[in-house]
């Protein structure tokens, strides 16, 4: 009953395999970068960037507006000039048309202009940078979400094979215990680690789905979503330290992220100096209007044409407040500075981490490579010995042990190897590359 049951899960895992459309890295991280809502949302945000650096959001066109307004009254005048007449009624219907339009144009206003659109110009970036350290978070939980399930699937097929060994040795024990040439307390050890690996194989498979179900949400696709990941952890070579660490400083996202903000701050303060300086505003009009009386000294008016102005404004005093903003800025300014060298020492340091992590980790592999041979002929020769019945039931329990560790210290040291890879292209900015 119990090969039965096996046999129905190795069907299973089988018929979803072949059932699966196949999934590559590359093909997941596509996904991620089309469908992740954050990924899209952070998109967006750059054209937000893009229409605000402009000249006009700068300040360097002028205004101009528009107006037009139609009074309407009815008085009672009584006037007496100086003439001697006298001018009364009452009900005199009085009629008023304004309209123009104005144009206001700031010709300089302390060379802030130039600061601003710089300024302007250094947000769009910032959005840009922002979006690519998103991209390449993004694209980084990717990677290891989806190596994670490659080794889940490694350790599932590892423990259907150690299943069937230890199948195999509770059947030898069963049939020791029959003839009498082994105690009771064998067979149900071997029952008891035979159930244990079926559970170990019950819980691996529902990681399995909760990795998927991790990874199919990054991709921007639903939870009922089935595709079958690569059966293998490729770990690809890196570069040396010294050229890991010159990329960092050069194409880090959070890096460049942060200089831009430094520059940003350097043309506020171009910005905040500049209300120092005079500014010139010039202004140009062109007036209609015409009004009517029904009765009155002035029984019609019309008037129209241009007219135009130049005003020159000197700031004498602020209460500080210039002074004020310039001391912040002095503060902020520091502070950017502090925090690029904070960001810098950690992604260094990080890279560093990772480096040595990915070295070690190729080491462990080829360690467990070696020790995985050992193991399985370990195991053999064991099999063997208990069949004729020249070890125990716990010797041969602790030869399979040793082969499972030996097979679970490799995928792990291959995944860690992965993660340290993938840890150090994020770092310099190339885990699209991927």
């Amino acid at each position: 009953m119990r090969r039965f049951s096996i046999l129905l899960i190795s069907i299973f895992i089988f018929i979803n395999v072949f059932a699966e459309d196949s999934l590559t890295i590359q093909q997941a991280i596509h996904f991620a970068i089309n469908n992740n809502f954050g990924v899209v949302i952070s998109k967006n945000s750059i054209e937000i960037g893009k229409l605000n650096n402009s000249w006009a959001n700068a300040g360097a066109y002028p205004t101009i507006s528009a107006t037009a307004s139609k009074g309407l009254g009815i008085n009672n005048i009584q006037q007496k000039l100086n003439s001697g007449a006298d001018i009364k009624r009452n009900g005199a219907v009085n009629q008023n048309l304004n309209a123009g339009v104005n144009i206001n144009w700031n010709v300089l206003n302390g060379f802030k202009l130039f600061a601003t659109k710089k300024r302007l110009e250094e947000l769009e970036k910032n959005g840009e940078y922002s979006f690519k350290s998103n991209l390449n978070q993004t694209i980084y939980t990717v990677v290891l979400s989806y190596y994670n399930i490659v080794k889940l699937n490694e350790q599932l097929k590892a423990t259907a094979e150690q299943i069937q060994l230890y199948q195999d040795r509770l059947k030898i024990a069963d049939m020791k215990y029959q003839v009498g040439s082994s105690a009771k307390y064998e067979l149900l050890q071997a029952k008891v680690d035979l159930n244990e690996q079926e559970s170990n194989m019950l819980s691996i498979r529902n990681s399995i789905n909760q990795a998927k179900a991790t990874l199919y949400n990054i991709m921007g696709k639903p939870a009922d979503t089935s595709y079958k990941v690569a059966d293998t952890i490729m770990i690809n070579p890196i570069p040396d330290i010294v050229s890991v660490q010159n990329k960092i400083n050069q194409q880090n996202p959070d890096i460049l992220f942060a200089n831009s903000n430094l520059e940003i701050l350097r043309q506020s303060r171009k910005e905040i100096s500049a209300g120092r300086l005079p500014a010139v505003i010039v202004n140009g009009n062109y007036n209609f209007l015409r009004s009517s009386s029904g009765a009155g000294l002035t029984l019609y008016n019309q008037t129209y044409g241009p007219s135009g102005s130049i005003g020159l404004s000197v700031p004498i005093f602020t209460g500080g407040a210039i002074k004020r903003g310039l001391q912040i800025n002095d503060i902020q300014l520091k502070n950017q500075e502090l925090t690029i060298d904070q960001i810098k020492l950690t992604a260094n340091n990080n890279a560093v981490a990772a480096f040595l992590n990915y070295k070690n980790a190729l080491d462990v592999v080829a360690l467990e490579k070696n020790n995985l041979i050992l193991n399985s002929e370990n195991v053999f020769i064991a099999q063997q010995r208990f069949k004729e019945l020249n070890i125990t039931s716990v010797e041969l329990r602790t030869v399979q042990l040793s082969y499972i560790d030996s097979e679970n210290r490799l995928f792990n040291a291959l995944y860690q190897a992965k993660i340290a890879e993938t840890e150090l292209a994020l770092l310099t900015g190339d885990i699209e590359n991927l």
